[in-house]
């Protein structure tokens, strides 16, 4: 696999986590299966993400999406931007998002980084993300899976907050469905093994997170919670990174219709080599914590 970097030119934050999860977010997160932990992040982070984004949209790498019509506002997306732009390489390895993971299971003993992906809803765009569940698209199972989303701007329902049904990571697995309707892509994901999900859901106001955010927070969703979002039908920005982490039980499951059978569309590189069942390990996803060591890299 060939890595490509784009210079950051400045020097990355060291900052932790502004603070600890709380026993009351975790129980939050078991119940609802999606949580907001508010003020976390420190916003020098912020910015530094900030500045990565702006440089990976204007490159916009041939492996990045674009899920509305050309030269309509954009729905931008880049999977594996740690591949493209070192800033997002330091923010998986030594950002404080490993911190929010190591702290969400005590019984855990270590954190592997799986995966990441940047969104943008620019002012207008007129898509959002359709209703789906993340364990669907990866070739993986296991327990100990955390999608940390962060916002780099104000969040709101008008543009684009992320809807977390709650309770539904209880429930049934949903075949994926792609963002932007890609042939090929819808092809891949019909061959899952999993029923396509309802095109009925509840519409109780209270079954529902709306994921309003602040710079400095963070929404934490269990892989099997059905989400999507709506539109940016604001005057601004809704960019977000996202973080997948794994633990202890998480195995490889190579399932036919996940994101993998078309990894080379949006990652420039070929599916790792593991067999089924067995404990995730291989190169593609390093280990970033363990209980013996800590967190490390250490922050350069």
């Amino acid at each position: 696999m060939i890595t490509r970097r784009i210079e950051s030119g400045r020097a990355a934050p060291t900052s932790p986590l502004v603070r600890n999860i709380t026993d009351d977010e975790r129980a939050v997160f078991d119940r609802d299966g999606a949580v907001r932990l508010r003020a976390v992040i420190p916003l020098e982070w912020v910015e530094f993400l900030r500045a990565a984004v702006t440089r990976l949209m204007d490159r916009a790498d041939s492996t990045s999406q674009n899920y509305t019509a050309s030269g309509q506002p954009r729905f931008f997306s880049q999977a594996y931007p740690r591949f493209v732009d070192d800033a997002f390489d330091i923010w998986a390895l030594q950002g404080p998002t490993r911190q929010i993971a190591e702290q969400m299971d005590p019984d855990n003993t270590s954190l592997r980084f799986f995966y990441d992906q940047v969104f943008v809803q620019e002012p207008g765009a007129s898509k959002g993300a359709p209703f789906h569940q993340d364990h669907a698209y990866l070739p993986i199972d296991g327990t100990l899976h955390f999608r940390i989303w962060v916002p780099l701007d104000v969040v709101t329902p008008d543009s684009g907050a992320v809807r977390y049904l709650k309770g539904s990571h209880r429930g049934p697995i949903y075949r994926p469905t792609s963002f932007s309707g890609d042939r090929y892509v819808s092809e891949v994901y019909e061959t899952s093994p999993y029923p396509i999900l309802p095109d009925h859901l509840p519409d109780d106001p209270c079954a529902w997170l709306i994921g309003e955010a602040e710079p400095g927070d963070a929404l934490l969703h269990h892989p099997r919670t059905v989400h999507g979002s709506p539109p940016n039908t604001s005057s601004h920005n809704r960019r977000a990174v996202t973080s997948i982490f794994i633990g202890d039980d998480v195995v490889w499951d190579p399932r036919p219709g996940t994101s993998f059978d078309h990894i080379g569309r949006i990652g420039d590189f070929d599916p790792p080599r593991m067999v089924a069942g067995e404990l995730v390990a291989d190169d593609l996803f390093p280990v970033v914590w363990t209980r013996e060591a800590g967190l490390y890299p250490p922050p350069n």
